[in-house]
């Protein structure tokens, strides 16, 4: 199941309709991949993925999906070799090793001098494909990060009336724009409260019944 970023910004602009060209065309998808990030971070799903480690090479390319590492597999050795279910890999007394993870690379310390797959297990956001759509995003996901995405605009919104605050009357009657701010702010308050609730709901249902992997199985 997949839904194109473009039915998302369709949906946020029917629920937050611009206001004096605010939010603009480039703002709007910007508030839908803000609000998706977002609940990737918070309430992402876990996946195994793997990485084709060479001898002389360090660093790898990430999922793009990837938010963060739970668990790497584990290289048992017992000082001369590493015992994997493909064979044993000859290794130099006292081997160990660690990783670091940065602008979506993971990067083995020291450089492996062994040449097999790697897996890790990690919780999964989502990523947009080469067509514009999130994979694995449903009705139940979107109905979620929408909340978010409207708060996102909503702020965009108040932000911009709150520089532009004026009243005038004529007569009896009275034009103001000087609550119009507030008004905003508060609406984007209530939709970042419906969005918090939504994830606690979601997390309920999905993230608190992660899997647990064994990753020697892969080996």
């Amino acid at each position: 199941m997949s839904i194109p970023l473009s039915t998302l910004v369709d949906r946020l602009r029917a629920d937050v309709p611009p206001r004096d060209g605010v939010p603009n065309d480039e703002q709007y998808p910007r508030c839908v991949k803000d609000a998706v990030a977002d609940f990737g971070q918070k309430a992402g799903r876990s996946k195994v993925a793997s990485v084709s480690v060479v001898s002389g090479t360090a660093a790898y390319t990430l999922p793009t999906d990837f938010v963060r590492l739970i668990q790497m597999d584990n290289l048992s050795s017992d000082g001369q070799v590493i015992n994997r279910g493909g064979g044993l890999i000859p290794m130099g007394s006292g081997f160990s090793e660690t990783w670091a993870i940065s602008n979506g690379q993971l990067t083995f310390y020291p450089t492996p001098a062994y040449t097999m797959v790697r897996y890790f297990e990690y919780q999964a956001g989502w990523a947009l494909d080469g067509s514009d759509n999130y994979t694995d995003i449903g009705e139940i996901e979107a109905g979620a990060l929408i909340y978010l995405a409207q708060a996102k605009a909503l702020s965009l919104q108040a932000n911009v009336a709150s520089k532009e605050a004026w009243s005038y009357q004529m007569g009896e009657a009275r034009v103001s724009k000087e609550r119009l701010a507030a008004e905003l702010r508060e609406q984007a308050k209530q939709a970042r409260a419906d969005y918090d609730a939504a994830l606690v709901s979601y997390n309920g249902r999905s993230v608190g019944m992660r899997s647990t992997y064994s990753l020697d199985e892969y080996s």
